[in-house]
């Protein structure tokens, strides 16, 4: 296999975690403790649905539109992605230290 390969793997695996770690902050924020536990395999599957449309929308625009048009999308995607992981990872953070999981 490909060097190349397995690091473009790995690093798809860490950011599917990082998607999945700042999804749960949120759910953590939003919902009671006892509905985060009984909703927990829907935020697995928002994750999933999260990370299929991003791959959508960052073949998609390229083939339909050129390379113009679509460096406005990917950017957006881009920043979408990085303030939705810093608030979620956050807020999950957060979440560890209010249940005093985390001693600082």
């Amino acid at each position: 296999m490909n060097n190349k390969l397995v690091k473009i793997l790995m690093l798809s695996l860490v950011l599917f975690w990082i998607m999945l770690y700042a999804t749960e902050g949120i759910a953590k924020a939003i919902w009671q403790p006892e509905q985060y536990k009984k909703y927990r395999m829907w935020i697995f599957a928002m994750v999933c649905v999260n990370l299929l449309i991003s791959a959508y929308l960052i073949v998609a625009p390229y083939q339909l539109f050129g390379q113009t048009t679509s460096d406005g999308y990917y950017t957006l995607l881009v920043t979408a992605h990085l303030s939705y992981g810093v608030v979620g990872c956050g807020l999950h953070f957060f979440s560890q230290l209010i249940s005093q999981k985390i001693t600082v």
